[in-house]
């Protein structure tokens, strides 16, 4: 598919991810927005030691995530949507194609309903005490993500955020994740659709 054909491109060609950080070495990598798997295989391939979570919602994206990420036992796939608390979503397209699947909140009993996670959860299981690396590509929820008002609770145990802001797509994305991260210090680099957020 193009939009595949895009991520790839992207992530394994022109390597977007790859940031210039000494003795950065990560034990917990959060891939929020997996797709179909490139840029945990990216990060399994550069931080060996770490273990990362993958977390995608779309069930056709789960599928070739989990057949591309086969071959390696420190990613695990998480089939849940992102979102600031614990209820349920469903996915649709906005008219943004593939690579531009939206979620939003909806009841139990739709036919449609996908689980969503907390990063709070993820972290509380995982077993380690901080988030070393957090990357975001969630085609909007990152409103929803930074404007909880527990957001304070995990990120302040962040230390390297990369994320893509979809404003075009959700008004209001952008100006959450600030508010949120400006509690912070932290040192900022773009790379590609990516702004990458590292403490001091």
């Amino acid at each position: 598919m193009i939009a595949d054909a895009a991520i790839i491109n992207s992530i394994l060609i022109h390597q977007e991810y790859n940031f210039p950080l000494e003795n950065f070495q990560p034990k917990l990598i959060l891939d929020c927005g997996a797709n179909i798997g490139c840029s945990a295989v990216y990060f399994a391939n550069k931080f060996p030691g770490a273990q990362i979570y993958s977390i995608e919602p779309e069930k056709n994206h789960v599928t070739l995530l989990r057949f591309n990420t086969i071959l390696y036992e420190q990613i695990h796939v998480i089939p849940a949507a992102l979102w600031d608390k614990e209820t349920f979503i469903r996915v649709e397209d906005k008219g943004f194609g593939d690579l531009g699947w939206m979620t939003f909140e909806t009841a139990a009993d739709d036919p449609a309903a996908i689980k969503t996670v907390t990063i709070s959860k993820i972290l509380a299981e995982s077993g380690f005490d901080e988030i070393d690396l957090l990357k975001i590509d969630i085609e909007g929820a990152e409103k929803e993500i930074f404007g909880a008002p527990d957001v304070g609770a995990w990120l302040s145990k962040v230390k390297v955020i990369m994320i893509e802001l979809h404003d075009r797509m959700k008004r209001g994305c952008s100006k959450n994740f600030f508010n949120a991260i400006s509690k912070y210090d932290w040192h900022f680099e773009l790379r590609g659709e990516n702004l990458i957020f590292i403490r001091e």
